[in-house]
């Protein structure tokens, strides 16, 4: 285990109203984060955890959705973000002497669930263009990874954008059987049975000298049944250390004792205690087959 003087983590905290902001990196943390490569059925959100925060901080933090950003990792290598977005519920209980506040957060929240849309997407235009547009009513996030063939698909009638953003990123997802996701400022749209993308030569290699922990395990799935059967599509699930540098989507190459591999993560949940206990990230993926585009 990594020595625990050399971790660091920063929360900070951003008023936008007042322009007051707040810095966090030296009282007692812990965080429980996780993330998914289909925000249709499980959203990307973070609890953490601050001990003895000062009156003055509790103030700070008593607005409507604020924006905050956190980061963690380690003193010689420096801090990753793990995770971006707005504070949408904050609560302080006694534990002994302790005044401990929990800050729950979530990616993009306001600007997914408080905007609403009301445009028409003209004939002849694509998925993708759909897509696009929904992007574009999210004033947090600037830019799209997009990846699969469904994205092509022609709008012969056009589509008619009515609701909150995160509504119509849901119909469009379970029409064209799409996975979407928003992480940090940016909207992963892709199809169910790929990637964010296709570039396997980039993959990341996930090993015992890159951080697995232990060996990694089938949690699902039946070699017997047919690939295409995606109720029984083959997963795996693994510890790591705390890895910021991949994200829910990503194509990893698994290489591991029993089990080699590329596979799609479709969960990832970050965890970790700053005074005590393991910083880990664990994954959930699936089973993807590789190809070759030209």
């Amino acid at each position: 285990m990594e020595p625990l003087i050399n971790r660091v983590y920063e929360l900070i905290v951003g008023n936008a109203v007042s322009g007051e902001g707040l810095l966090i990196n030296d009282l007692q943390c812990t965080f429980d984060i996780s993330k998914s490569s289909n925000n249709k059925d499980k959203t990307n959100s973070a609890s953490i955890e601050i001990y003895n925060l000062s009156d003055e901080s509790l103030r700070l933090l008593d607005v409507d959705y604020p924006a905050a950003v956190f980061s963690a990792g380690y003193r010689d290598i420096g801090m990753k973000r793990l995770f971006a977005g707005q504070i949408t519920n904050v609560t302080t209980r006694k534990s002994g002497t302790d005044r401990i506040t929990q800050i729950l957060m979530g990616a993009a929240y306001t600007e997914l669930n408080h905007e609403v849309m009301s445009q028409l997407v003209a004939p002849g235009r694509t998925v993708k263009d759909v897509a696009e547009d929904i992007r574009k009513a999210i004033p947090g996030v600037s830019r799209s990874v997009f990846n699969g063939t469904n994205l092509n698909n022609p709008i012969l009638y056009g589509y008619p954008l009515q609701g909150t953003p995160k509504e119509m990123l849901n119909e469009l997802a379970e029409k064209y059987n799409l996975d979407w996701q928003i992480d940090e400022d940016v909207l992963y749209l892709h199809d169910n049975d790929r990637g964010n993308s296709e570039k396997f030569e980039l993959a990341y290699v996930v090993n015992s000298d890159t951080g697995l922990i232990d060996n990694a395990y089938r949690a699902s799935g039946d070699i017997r049944r047919s690939k295409k059967d995606k109720a029984k599509i083959q997963a795996v699930q693994w510890k790591m250390l705390l890895n910021p540098d991949v994200v829910p989507g990503d194509i990893v190459r698994l290489e591991d004792t029993l089990i080699t591999g590329w596979y799609k993560i479709t969960d990832l949940r970050y965890t970790g205690d700053w005074r005590g206990g393991p910083w880990w990230t664990e994954v959930r993926a699936t089973a993807i087959e590789k190809v070759n585009r030209k």
